[in-house]
């Protein structure tokens, strides 16, 4: 019986050896010196400086631990959405990007990508004013008082479909609304190694 009893003192003693470890170590010097102011006062300063010392905690809590907490919080549910809508335009990109190296590039040069360029801009109500190649697979084109829209859409398909990309562009507005003038240099993709394809 004897043994049964001392076990949970045992037990009881290594508990409050630990927390005796956790407790923060103050060295004694301080500790004296701060019972000494302690014992010199009042219970009316000792009351004020308690409350004190309570408000000061919180204050300092509150400014450590909490407002940075929640101005962080706040600040990422403003830019949540912007980060949700970046995710997606980069996801579109990235599919796009699977899907045009997924295809061949076009193989059409010289006339054959003019007459295409020329075919492409009637299906989106646009002329060329000019249109010239500029070596095996660049154009050169301008256009004259055209929507802007319409030459937006149709770059855009130029893109995608001929595999082309703009390497100089110059867009004047010309006072009308939504009217431009258009000079661009278009390369397509080069020639592979085999030979012209």
């Amino acid at each position: 019986m004897k043994q049964t009893a001392s076990q949970p003192a045992a037990a009881r003693r290594r508990t409050a050896e630990r927390l005796a470890r956790l407790r923060p170590r103050v060295p004694q010097r301080w500790q004296e010196r701060f019972q000494a102011f302690w014992s010199a006062r009042n219970p009316r300063e000792q009351a004020i400086l308690a409350a004190g010392s309570a408000v000061l905690a919180l204050v300092i809590g509150y400014t450590v631990l909490w407002e940075p907490a929640a101005d962080g919080r706040a600040r990422l549910q403003r830019s949540l959405p912007q980060l949700r809508t970046d995710l997606a335009e980069m996801e579109t990109l990235a599919q796009e990007a699977r899907s045009l190296s997924a295809s061949p590039a076009p193989s059409l040069r010289g006339e054959a990508l003019s007459q295409a360029l020329q075919d492409s801009l009637a299906q989106h109500g646009l002329k060329a004013t000019r249109l010239a190649s500029t070596g095996d697979s660049g154009v050169q084109l301008q256009l004259d008082k055209v929507p802007f829209g319409a030459v937006a859409g149709w770059l855009q398909d130029v893109r995608q479909q001929q595999r082309l990309k703009i390497t100089e562009t110059r867009i004047v507005y010309v006072g009308a609304t939504a009217l431009v003038n258009v000079t661009a240099t278009l390369q397509g993709p080069a020639a592979s190694p085999g030979g012209r394809g």
